[in-house]
């Protein structure tokens, strides 16, 4: 079948699943051979040493203002996130007490590999101590009180949602297992592809959230992309009139559709590269988008307008937008592509979404729900020939140390393409599976080769 066509004529019980040969997905091969690598977040010098970083380095044990501490560590990491990375860091330790270092990066938004190097920083000026998790020594809680400024009554997330909106309630305990069991059935992420899988909590309280903002009922929805297992979740609400899922990887769809014959659920499966435009047959026939797009502005900017093409030209019509926290321009970006569009946010919350290994964004993701206007517009609207997965933007290798003191190169064009992966199989030379501290990472430099 000619690539880019879409067989929407079968039966629903077979969930009108196309197996058109998509275009190969980005994939770099293994022996792809990294040159021209630069530091990332270091700013080195051309003989390798971040001057800055050596006097304050030097400085760490000798008295150190109280009021410089913040910015110090802040300039010695070259953090994108500047001061306030720090700040939200010793906030979250201060109103909870003890937590550990995931849990921490997913409170501040921040990457693990930062958050992790700000306590290191902040233990080494025995402003936290770590024990079972990090938590605030005796200075430490001076110092965020007397120099900070800060108080426990700051401490007002909901108790039942935790800032999320949607609280998981006994009522939705069945809908829950079934989506556990159905989760279990996915296949190994692919990292090439950007997949990462949400959590069936997660799944569960974005089809309520859709739910409570009356995008459901009686509604044809389209999920561009669906690894999460989202349009499962909303068809166990059964109160959709059309769910379709569009989707590059087979693999998944075949999941769904099996989820779909035995529970009698009729949604609509497609496999089509985004890179290509919609069929026709998609054109204006959606009320309601969801997307949990690549993290990339390109990225975005695709799906999202994927998604203008499908739905109903009318106003204020929702489009359903799951995406990473990233540095404060690369937000700008991301809310500049989105604006241009003409599409407004109309709601943000932060956390919302949790995923399984994606460790790189602190394992979460917000969702917000965006609005068209009469100005909406798509920003792509042919075939999309540029760069928009991760690997492809932003070709990046990480080198990991294990608590054996062997040192495993990460990402593109090595052994292991995460740090999930390496987790998963474990380090080559000792086996073991955490214990993994980040020591260096680095952008391979696009030359256009």
């Amino acid at each position: 079948m000619e690539r880019g066509s879409s067989r929407l004529d079968v039966g629903v019980d077979d969930c009108h699943l196309k197996y058109g040969p998509p275009r190969e997905p980005y994939i770099t091969p293994y022996d792809f051979e990294v040159q021209k690598m630069v530091s990332q977040r270091t700013g080195k010098s051309k003989t390798g040493k971040n001057k800055h970083w050596s006097s304050l380095k030097r400085n760490i044990g000798s008295e150190e203002s109280g009021d410089n501490i913040v910015e110090n560590i802040s300039r010695m990491l070259n953090l994108k996130e500047g001061e306030e990375a720090v700040r939200r860091i010793l906030r979250e330790v201060y109103l909870r007490g003890k937590v550990g270092t995931k849990d921490l990066a997913r409170a501040t938004r921040l990457p693990i590999p930062v958050t992790a190097a700000v306590r290191r920083e902040l233990e080494k000026r025995k402003i936290l101590a770590r024990k079972g998790g990090a938590f605030l020594t005796e200075k430490g809680e001076r110092y965020v009180r007397e120099n900070l400024g800060m108080t426990r009554m700051s401490k007002t997330l909901c108790p039942l949602c935790h800032g999320k909106k949607i609280p998981l309630t006994e009522d939705f305990s069945e809908i829950l297992e079934k989506l556990q069991k159905y989760s279990a059935q996915r296949p190994e992420p692919i990292p090439q592809l950007d997949q990462a899988f949400a959590t069936p909590e997660t799944a569960l309280r974005r089809a309520l959230y859709m739910l409570g903002e009356g995008d459901l009922e009686g509604r044809d929805v389209l999920f561009l992309g669906d690894d999460d297992l989202t349009s499962v979740a909303v068809s166990l609400l059964n109160v959709a009139r059309r769910i379709t899922v569009i989707d590059i990887d087979k693999r998944l769809l075949d999941v769904i559709v099996n989820i779909s014959r035995n529970n009698g659920f009729s949604i609509e499966c497609i496999q089509h590269d985004l890179r290509d435009p919609l069929p026709e047959q998609l054109h204006g026939k959606y009320d309601v988008a969801f997307t949990d797009p690549p993290y990339t502005v390109p990225g975005l900017k695709l799906f999202i307008s994927r998604c203008i093409d499908a739905l109903k030209v009318r106003k204020t019509a929702s489009v359903y937008l799951a995406f990473a926290d990233k540095s404060p321009l690369e937000m700008l970006e991301v809310h500049r592509a989105i604006a241009q569009m003409g599409l407004f946010i109309r709601e943000l919350i932060p956390r919302f979404n949790t995923y399984e290994g994606a460790e790189m964004f602190a394992n979460t993701t917000f969702i917000a729900k965006l609005s068209t206007t009469k100005e909406t517009r798509a920003a792509i609207t042919g075939v999309f020939t540029g760069k928009m997965y991760t690997g492809e933007v932003r070709p990046t290798v990480r080198i990991y140390r294990c608590k054996c003191g062997q040192k495993v190169k990460v990402g593109v064009g090595r052994s292991f393409s995460t740090i999930g992966e390496l987790k998963s199989r474990g380090c080559p030379h000792c086996g073991s599976v955490d214990g993994f501290r980040l020591q260096k990472r680095m952008l391979i430099e696009n030359d256009g080769c």
